[in-house]
């Protein structure tokens, strides 16, 4: 070991390094309220956490520029002086607070442009104590250390670590520690086994070896490199640098990537990859430095951990990677970054300066520095009496804290001031809060309260007067921390009211202004910001703050791209729905955030004016969304109509979607809202969603017309379910000919349309998705108007027709476009005669994606007329749910569907009608070789019916035993067919084979014990299967049966816990 020297290269980087960055200190003061920390209701805190909340209740006072260059002067003249007091600190303190005492030192020995100075210290003196103090987590060296990266090193991680660190991440294939833990299992094959390991260490090794980790380092970090390589043994291994560089910079940033922001919000961080980034990160110190870690032996046991750990050294030492920091030359990369120093640092620096200053001034060797000292403490006053009011009156200090409780605020400043009154100005308590400033009068009675948003501005003439212009009422204001007080009072108004329009917020008549300091602005994301104004609104309305809806808003919405404002993820995880009341404040929140897109309210009664004045003037004042859903509100008919009136007159609100479903909606907003429709900002109106909102066949053609005089030929998506068309279609028809030819999804069911009314003219519409379920077609003239209108689209992918009533012989001609247009296309290629006839045929033939013709009671017939068509091999879904297809229409179904390549998704829920036989075995049989057939059928549901006659039972068992054979299969649902543990027992089996199902349903199938151990031990092995939804119904007979002993109820919940567990594993690989 040696000791210091003041003429080593180490310390003439670290001067050089200090006078070129002398008198640029880049600190600044940070204020954030402690109400900002959310405390969800149901949260159980610690000791020590409600003991850290009660500490930082005393700590909201807000220090003066005066008082913090104060403390800042203490902490260098201490430092430039006697260095060695700042390690005396930590003696002075709990060792609960080593932490922030840590944070606190590198944020003022930064500012005071002396934080290697400090770090070169506590590295020698830990060294010296111990070697291996270097490699404790919680040595002084190691926590300053780590703060100080933290705030210089970030960027530096980001670019060289990021881009690795999210391959990793994205990597669903590797599972590093599976691998080692596995490393010797039979079922494995030894070296290869580790493959993936070996390379990602070369990877990372290669890459902070890179010149371009050379070049881009920092220099402090490398002049710290340089304290490690001074201060250790001299030896020609630079273990010291090895140790600092791998264990201190990069293994950290590794592990714990979250503290360099080295994760975009929108990455999820699983634990599979954090297990992975460990690994990583502890091959790589154990292989540099001989750090111990669980897997330390197998560098002695297995040969390629010894390939790779002799591969690392060698990738270091070819590279020469620790001579090159020390050796590199400094005009490097130069990163910026913000020293920020919470009002809490000052705050505890103040404390412990206070209450240890005797002992601090003893432990000068010099009597002139413990003076200055000395001096310096006599210009800040005293920490107890500045906390705790000391200079008020205990009943004054009594009133002055009940009430700020009382309306749950902190107290940002407090002191006396001399307010002016109606003859002479007279003695007043001034206190700021974070949403209030009030006055007391020297007995603690209330003077005056006024919340800051209706504080319009402050007026100050010079830096002993200013007054405070309230709404109603004004304060004039006596003191000679005049200037203290109104940054005070800007800190918080910017912290709450930061994102708003500058014309809203309060003006600032100060003379001269240069009196205005400057401040920080606050630390917000668009959300916190969001928060932030929320909670102060919230004061405002005299409303309690949901702490719910205040950890959602800055929580759920990290992700820049998502950007919908949905209230339902402020209510669904509720017991009690906020009241519309306690929604005030959350909507006016949203009147100038220009980060949502999307507002959303669904299916949540609104019943109070207050609430929909609110939502109209969030509409009137806000320009960035651009999806409107107001859903389902049960709101007066005649408040549609205001608020039609407010979106006409905005004409920075350009929708692209509107849904104003499920409303009921009486004339005078019907006429509204087509009024919008014909003059209002419709340019960019894609999508429309007006389902039920208590339109007749007079309003139709009135909505018909609005559309054709206003400005939506960009509209591309109408729904019109629930309104009564009845035979007004032809004005539907007519406009969808004309104006709206880009029209490409179209609902209109549920609207008693009389098909004849609705006919198209003009083979040239735009529509693919076509909607008229709940429509009735029965008879033969409406099959055949039906007919004609599909005839007429040539873009149609997707029909719905649930719940019609069309008779099963009416299939051919439904279909017949499809099949017309495909006829016609072979005979096409036909007639081309190339060698690639059928390729043509494929690639030419029109694509029918999605039938719809669940719930009508069709019989085996449509089945037969499908096959004859020919018409199965032009659909991609089909769904005939809730059919009476029987067995044989199954038998036939499944028989034409054999080696189809076109369906991707078949649902015949409920269709199976007959009982164990020859037919039901033959059904079994054809759909088992279908799917075994398929190499595209993604998707198969079949659950059973309610009948005895609609459920399998155990002849589904070979079915069961066919899936191993299935390899597009993605989803299966086979729940409600009774089936019982003997059905488990062959799915079980074939889950061991198959390796292509994700998503599994198998409730209501009286499984037992015995079953669900037969699936977990498959899955076991099976790593695809990742949804399997908790079969309640199963397991509510169970629990329900007095015959099951508590024994089995305990065994079968520990399976039930070990399959989640499985899916767990599978879902994160």
């Amino acid at each position: 070991m040696i000791g210091l020297s003041t003429t080593s290269p180490a310390y003439n980087a670290m001067v050089s390094l200090e006078n070129s960055t002398k008198g640029s200190s880049n600190t600044v003061i940070v204020y954030k309220p402690i109400s900002d920390f959310i405390v969800l209701p149901d949260a159980v805190l610690t000791d020590d956490e409600v003991l850290k909340r009660q500490k930082e209740k005393l700590e909201t006072l807000m220090y003066s520029t005066k008082d913090a260059i104060t403390i800042d002067s203490i902490f260098k003249h201490i430092v430039n002086k006697q260095i060695d007091i700042i390690k005396e600190f930590y003696k002075l303190i709990k060792q609960d607070e080593y932490e922030s005492m840590s944070e606190l030192i590198i944020t003022f020995s930064i500012g005071c442009n002396n934080a290697l100075r400090i770090l070169r210290y506590f590295i020698n003196s830990d060294i010296n104590e111990d070697i291996n103090n270097v490699n404790r987590n919680y040595s002084f060296s190691s926590l300053l250390i780590s703060n100080f990266l933290e705030k210089i090193g970030q960027q530096y991680m980001k670019d060289i670590l990021r881009p690795f660190i999210l391959q990793v991440i994205q990597d669903k294939a590797i599972n590093f520690k599976n691998d080692l833990e596995n490393i010797d299992s039979p079922l494995n094959f030894g070296v290869n086994q580790l493959g993936n390991l070996v390379n990602w260490s070369n990877r990372l090794s290669e890459l902070i070896c890179s010149q371009d980790s050379l070049d881009k380092m920092p220099v402090p970090i490398k002049i710290i490199a340089m304290f490690f390589n001074e201060i250790w043994l001299q030896d020609d291994s630079n273990q010291g640098v090895a140790n600092f560089l791998i264990n201190k910079v990069f293994a950290p940033a590794l592990v714990t990537p979250e503290l360099y922001n080295l994760v975009p919000p929108q990455v999820h961080l699983s634990s599979r990859s954090l297990s992975n980034l460990e690994v990583l990160a502890k091959v790589l110190s154990s292989s540099l430095t001989g750090s111990n870690w669980e897997y330390q032996s197998l560098f002695e046991t297995n040969s390629t951990m010894a390939s790779l750990k002799q591969s690392i050294k060698s990738t270091f030492k070819e590279n020469q990677y620790f001579k090159s920091v020390l050796s590199a030359r400094f005009s490097t990369q130069s990163y910026q970054y913000t020293n920020e120093a919470p009002m809490s640092q000052i705050h505890f620096l103040h404390r412990v300066l206070c209450t240890q200053k005797s002992t601090i001034r003893q432990m000068f060797q010099s009597m002139d520095d413990a003076q200055e000292f000395e001096k310096l403490m006599d210009l800040i006053p005293d920490y107890n009496s500045r906390v705790n009011y000391q200079f008020l009156t205990p009943q004054e200090s009594k009133a002055v804290r009940n009430y700020m409780d009382s309306k749950n605020e902190e107290v940002s400043y407090i002191n006396h001031v001399q307010k002016k009154g109606k003859k002479d100005f007279v003695k007043r308590i001034l206190v700021v809060g974070v949403y209030r400033i009030v006055t007391f009068k020297p007995n603690g009675k209330l003077g005056r309260d006024g919340h800051i948003l209706d504080l319009l501005e402050i007026n100050s003439p010079n830096n002993q007067q200013f007054e405070l212009v309230f709404k109603n009422f004004r304060v004039h204001v006596t003191s000679e921390e005049c200037d203290h007080i109104i940054t005070c009072i800007r800190r918080v108004y910017e912290y709450c009211f930061n994102n708003w329009p500058y014309s809203l917020k309060m003006k600032l008549k100060i003379q001269p202004t240069s009196r205005l300091e400057a401040i920080s602005p606050p630390d917000h994301t668009p959300t916190t910001a969001m928060a932030s104004a929320y909670k102060a609104l919230c004061s405002y309305y005299n409303i309690p703050v949901k702490q719910t809806i205040a950890w959602y808003i800055e929580h759920a919405f990290k992700d820049p791209k998502y950007k919908a404002f949905n209230l339902k993820m402020f209510t669904k995880h509720n017991r009690e729905l906020p009241t519309n009341q306690e929604l005030i404040p959350l909507i006016h929140s949203l009147r100038y955030d220009w980060f949502f897109e999307e507002f959303t309210i669904k299916e949540y009664k609104v019943d109070s004016k207050d609430l929909i004045s609110e939502i109209i003037s969030m509409l009137s004042s806000n320009s960035t969304i651009t999806s409107l859903t107001l859903s389902n509100l049960s709101m007066a008919r005649e408040s549609m109509a205001n608020i039609f009136d407010v979106i006409q007159n905005q004409k920075s609100l350009k929708l692209r979607k509107l849904n104003i479903s499920n409303n009921v909606m009486d004339d005078k907003s019907l006429n509204s809202f087509f009024s919008y429709l014909q003059y209002g900002e419709t340019n960019q109106l894609e999508t429309l969603n007006i389902s039920s909102i208590n339109m007749n066949i007079q309003h139709i053609r009135s909505f018909i017309d609005s559309l054709r005089r206003g400005n939506t030929k960009s509209l591309t998506s109408l729904n019109l379910s629930g309104n009564k068309i009845g035979d007004n279609g032809y004005e539907i028809s007519r406009w969808l000919t004309n104006e709206g030819s880009n029209i490409k999804q179209l609902d209109l069911s549920d609207t008693m349309l009389k098909i004849k009314s609705f006919q198209l003219s003009d083979a040239n519409s735009s529509i693919e998705t076509l909607d008229l379920s709940k429509n009735l077609f029965r008879i033969k003239d409406d099959i055949q108007s039906l007919s004609n209108v599909l005839l007429y689209l040539p873009k149609l992918k997707s029909l719905n027709l649930n719940k019609t009533m069309i008779p099963s012989d009416s299939i051919k001609d439904i279909l017949q476009f499809l099949i017309n247009d495909n006829q016609e296309l072979s005979q096409q290629v036909q007639q081309l005669q190339i060698t690639t006839q059928q390729q043509q045929v494929n690639n030419l033939k029109r694509t029918f994606n999605q039938l719809i013709i669940s719930e009508n009671s069709i019989q085996r017939p449509l089945i037969t007329s499908m096959i004859a068509t020919n018409a199965i091999n032009y659909i991609k879904v089909l769904d005939f749910t809730d059919n009476d297809l029987t067995d044989g229409g199954i038998k036939e179904l499944a028989r034409a569907l054999y080696g189809n390549q076109m369906i991707t998704t078949l649902n015949i829920n409920g269709c199976f009608r007959g009982s164990p036989g020859k037919q039901r075995s033959k059904a079994i049989l054809a759909l088992s070789n279908y799917i075994s057939s398929s190499s595209a059928l993604q998707q198969l549901l079949m659950r059973g019916g309610q009948k005895t006659n609609q459920q399998l039972q155990r002849c589904i068992i070979p079915f069961l035993l066919s899936l191993g054979n299935t390899h597009t299969l993605k989803k299966l649902d086979i729940s409600g067919h009774q089936m019982g543990s003997p059905g488990a027992v062959a799915l079980a089996k074939s889950i061991i084979l198959n390796t292509s199902i994700s998503s599994l349903i198998i409730d209501n199938n009286t499984i037992g014990t015995i079953g669900y151990a037969n699936i977990k031990n498959s899955l076991k092995q099976n790593y695809t299967i990742k949804e399997m939804p908790i079969p309640f119904f199963d397991l509510s007979l169970i629990f329900q049966n007095s015959g099951a002993s508590l024994i089995e109820q305990k065994k079968l919940r520990s399976l039930l816990l070990k399959i989640e567990n499985y899916l767990s594993r599978n879902q994160s690989l």
